[in-house]
Formats: C-alpha cells, structure tokens, sequence
C-alpha cells in the first residue's frame, strides 16, 4: 500500500513531466507559426484585402511573441524546486486555443474558389498542422481537442458559405479525418500519461527501498555497535563465574547443587556464544583466513574436547583418517581452510551428534578424494526426517525439542555451521533417515603442508600439566579465577593486570605460554604484547583471549591463537596440554 498523499505525489510529477514536454515544443511551434504567415502573405498577398489580410498578421505576430515570452518564464519557473505546473498548463492551453482560431480563421480568409489553385494550400497546411500537432498536444487532449474545433470550424463555416468542393462528401471527409485524429490523441495520451506515471511509481518505489535499505543498514550497524560495546561486558563475568564453577569442591551434599550451576553456566555460555556468533556473521564481520590445515591434528584437538563428553553418556567415539596403521598416529591429511572456524563447525556437529545418539557412538571420518577431502560427522541417532532437513539449520530451531526441555541446546549450534560453512564456500551436506542415525558431510579443498611443519601432538594429559604461564588479565575477577584454575592444573602462574609490568617479567624470567586479554588498560593491548613476545620467545604459545567482534582489535601476529570470550575450561586445558606435552622433554632456561 502506497503511503498517504504518495499518489498525489506521483501524479504531480507525472503532470510536471507532460507540461515540460509541452513547453519543450514551443520553439518548434513558434517558428512552424511564423513560417505560416510568410507562406499565406507571399501566397495570397494582393489577393486578400489589406485590412484583414495585416489585421491576421498582426495577430499571428502577437501570438508568437506572448509564446516566446512565456515559454522564457517557464524555463526560469521550472527550474525551482517547488514549481507548480498547473498554472503554466492553463496558459499553455490558452494559448494553443488561440492559436487554433487565428490558424483556422486563415481558412475563412485563404479559402476561396476565386483563388484558383492555390486555395487548396490553406486546406493542406490545415490538414497537416491538425496532423502534426497530435503528438505534442496528446500529453494534454482536452489542449488538442480545442485546436483542433477552433482550427477546423472556419474552413468549415467557409465552405458553407462559398461552397464546398463535393458538397458533404467534404463536409464527411473532414469529419471523418477529424475523429481519427482526435482518437489517436486521445489512445496517445493515454499511453503517455501511464508511461509518465509508472516512470514515477517506479522511481518512488526505487527510492522507498533505497530509505528501507538504509534504514536496515543503520539498524545493523547499530546492532553492530551495540555488541561490539557490550560483547565483551558480557563475556567477562561469565567467564569468571565458569572458572569458579570449575574450582568448587562440594560437600556430599552440594554435588548436585554445583553440578546444576555448572550445567547453568554451560547453557548460558553456549547461548550467548551462538547468538553473537550469528550476529557476527550476519554483520559480516567475521573474516576468513585460509591457510593449509592438517585435519588429523584438528580431529586430535576434537577427540580430547568430546571424547570424554561421549563416554560420560555410554556411547562410543571414533575418528578414521586413511592410511592410518592400528595404534598408530594418523597421517597427515592437509586442507586449505580457516583452522578457527573449521573447528568450530566440526565441534558444533559432534555436539549435535551426541546430543541426539541416545545409544551407539559417533564416528568422525576422514574420506581423500583427488582434489577434495570430505570429512564426515556419522551418527547412530534418532535421525531426521526428509521433510524436516532444511529446517534444522534455521535459529532457534529443534525437530525433536519443540518444548525446549534441558540439555538439548537452543538451536542455533546448525545455523552457525551453516554460516561458517558459507563463508568458507566449503559445501555441506546432509543424509538421514529416521531411526537410523545422521551423516554430515563438508567438502575441503585439498592442500600441501606448509613449510618446514613440525609435527605436534596434539593429546592433553590426563593428568596434571606442567609448565610457566604469565595471565594478563585487567577484569580481577576473570584474573581471580584463571589463576586459580591454571594452578589447579599444575601449572605455575604470574598474574599481571596490565602490559608493561608482565613484560618487566618475561625479561626475568621463561615461561611456556603468554596468555593475556585483548582489551588492555595502558599504552600496550594484548597484540601488541604477543608480538613483543613472539619477538623474545618465539617458542612461547602465544593466546589471546578477545570478547569484542573482529576487527575492534589490531591484527595479532601470526602463531597467535585467538580464544572468543567465555573461555570454556576444558578448551583452554587441551590447548595448554597439547603445547605443553612437546616441550616436555625440551631443556628450558630458567
């Protein structure tokens, strides 16, 4: 539906365009004028009484210049913003009216048989000023329809008066010549005034969606800007509330109690990391960053996070890749792709898988092909219907959840794969049948190793770590809380809350791992530090933790692992236990 006065708008335009259309003839018709005049005194001067004969000329001559001298005033109204074109229309028709009687009136003053030939000039010039003019005039008919009566009854009164040649057979001619001009004026009018209307419809819808466009921009950036500046206020004590849930030891009777919290926290994290994950994604503000990745290591890492998530809930967990010999270490498989957000698509649908595998297990299948490798998430659960495969990667959207009972998630873990998976233009695909399990499939493009790769093991320890880390933390309570979860795991910890005096630090002493928040008070934020650090120990791991949207922070320096707000614990301790687990045996300098 157009908005109020829209139409009123549109016709006004419409009405603007036809009156400058008029007006943009004048010239032509001005000069056609006084070419009539010289044409009708050289023809039939001498043969018309001198008083008519100049009275007519002078007339015609007044008439070209009050023409010239509006059409002037046109050209200079016209150019304002706010030009009213109906007053501009009652003189142009006005005129045209007048026109039409001094053109017609050289038909009773030309037109006689004592004339000879020539009197049948006046009927031709007539006949093809009636003709010529249709098209100017159809942008206003009721303009042409009184030229045309005022240009014809004069020569129609005449040839009463003197006689017409064939009698009414002339008198039906003209009529008939008449009624075919006036319905082409008026077909052509028609044509032209809907053209000229649906240019403008066109136009003003082009500029709503054009406002609706900027509108939806604005709206976007606003929402940007909004989880830019509250993202990582969120993300902080939740961060902290998760490391002291990690560091609780109940009484027999808290247990469950604190288990329940953990599970609270776990879903409050999982909710806001898929909502700003979305967000970020639909704002366009996640980057991709290809580099050859080698799938085993990536399997390695998902096996240490999930592993322990699938025996909990008895159900058996596997990964292939091939050419891997029994109990041995798989081969590499290197894809190119953003090792990040790859491992957050494969840890979405293993999370997925698990949650609907009531019994059997999980497999995660690597599968070469020449110039693709396809890796595969199977599962022996409940499956999904045919009916209902698109739907699951929708928000909020659960088949076999509609009540949103605990421990199912809040349906947006698919909709971020399904993202991700667009932005890295890697395919994916779905085959499953109820009752029968599920199998995800993403196609990589295959890719070398980079050079001189040094092999890694990925495993974390059981056990207790071992090893130095300097926290650069300036929120005391995550601060609090990752000290306290750090030394739990074994780990020797110095805790700074700014740059430079964790640098004074480093200067002192070796430590195996930097970990230090983006966001930092001071001259120095946490890339800068990092690449400082990969300066003076370049062995060390590098992690920067981040709750604010890509690009709100400068670039981190390559070797760098980004780590997005909350930090689950189990993710920090196989990234620490993987790095750490190869420098084990490496003599380090104290």
């Amino acid at each position: 539906m157009a908005e109020p006065g829209a139409d009123d708008r549109i016709d006004l335009a419409a009405l603007r365009d036809g009156v400058t259309a008029l007006y943009g003839h004048r010239p032509q018709a001005l000069v056609v004028g006084v070419a009539f005049l010289a044409i009708f005194l050289w023809t039939f001067g001498g043969q018309v009484e001198d008083g008519p004969l100049w009275l007519w000329a002078a007339g015609m001559l007044a008439m070209t210049l009050h023409g010239l001298y509006w059409w002037r005033d046109f050209r200079r109204k016209s150019r304002e913003a706010e030009w009213n074109p109906r007053p501009h229309l009652r003189l142009y028709t006005l005129q045209s009216w007048l026109a039409g009687i001094l053109f017609g009136s050289a038909g009773w003053l030309f037109y006689d048989p004592s004339f000879g030939d020539a009197r049948w000039i006046v009927v031709l010039l007539l006949c093809a000023l009636a003709a010529g003019t249709v098209t100017v005039y159809a942008y206003h008919v009721p303009t042409y329809l009184g030229f045309v009566l005022l240009l014809a009854t004069p020569l129609a009164l005449r040839f009463g008066d003197v006689g017409a040649p064939g009698g009414w057979v002339a008198y039906a001619l003209m009529a008939f010549y008449l009624a075919m001009l006036v319905s082409f004026a008026r077909r052509q009018g028609r044509m032209l005034t809907d053209g000229l209307r649906a240019r403008h419809e066109r136009e003003a819808l082009a500029r709503r969606l054009e406002e609706q466009a900027l509108a939806l921009t604005q709206a976007q950036d606003a929402k940007a800007r909004f989880f830019a500046a509250a993202s990582h206020d969120l993300r902080q004590p939740l961060q902290a509330l998760g490391h002291y849930t990690d560091l609780l030891r109940p009484g027999p009777h808290d247990a469950a109690h604190v288990e329940r919290i953990r599970e609270c926290v776990e879903s409050l994290d999982g909710l806001l990391e898929g909502v700003l994950t979305l967000s970020r994604l639909d704002a366009g503000e996640v980057q991709r960053h290809l580099q050859p990745v080698d799938l085993s290591e990536v399997l390695r890492r998902q096996a240490v996070l999930y592993g322990g998530v699938a025996a909990a809930r008895g159900l058996q967990w596997r990964w292939r890749v091939p050419g891997e010999a029994p109990g041995a270490k798989a081969a590499a498989t290197w894809v190119e792709t953003d090792p990040v957000l790859l491992e957050r698509v494969l840890g979405n649908l293993i999370a997925n898988a698990l949650r609907y595998t009531p019994s059997g297990g999980v497999l995660v299948a690597v599968r070469r092909g020449s110039t693709t490798v396809r890796l595969q998430v199977i599962d022996t659960g409940i499956g999904i219907a045919a009916s209902d495969q698109a739907r699951i990667f929708d928000e909020f959207v659960q088949i076999h959840n509609p009540h949103r009972g605990d421990g199912q998630g809040v349906g947006l873990g698919l909709a971020t794969v399904k993202r991700i998976c667009r932005l890295l233009k890697h395919p994916l695909t779905l085959r499953s049948r109820p009752g029968r399990g599920s199998t995800f499939t993403l196609v990589l493009p295959r890719s070398g190793p980079p050079p001189d790769i040094g092999a890694v093991d990925a495993e974390a320890e059981a056990g207790l770590l071992s090893g130095r880390i300097l926290l650069v933390e300036d929120n005391a309570l995550v601060r609090e809380s990752l000290e306290q979860s750090l030394q739990r795991w074994g780990l020797e910890v110095r805790a700074f809350a700014e740059a430079e005096p964790a640098l004074a630090c480093l200067e002192q002493s070796h430590f195996d791992v930097v970990l230090t928040d983006g966001r930092l008070p001071g001259s120095i934020q946490g890339p800068e530090l990092l690449r400082t650090v990969s300066r003076r120990a370049p062995s060390c791991l590098r992690l920067l933790m981040s709750g604010e949207p890509p690009g709100s922070l400068d670039a981190p320096a390559d070797g760098v692992t980004m780590l997005r707000k909350p930090v689950r614990p189990l993710r920090l301790r196989a990234l620490l236990g993987a790095h750490l687990a190869t420098t084990q045996s490496t003599p380090t300098e104290s």
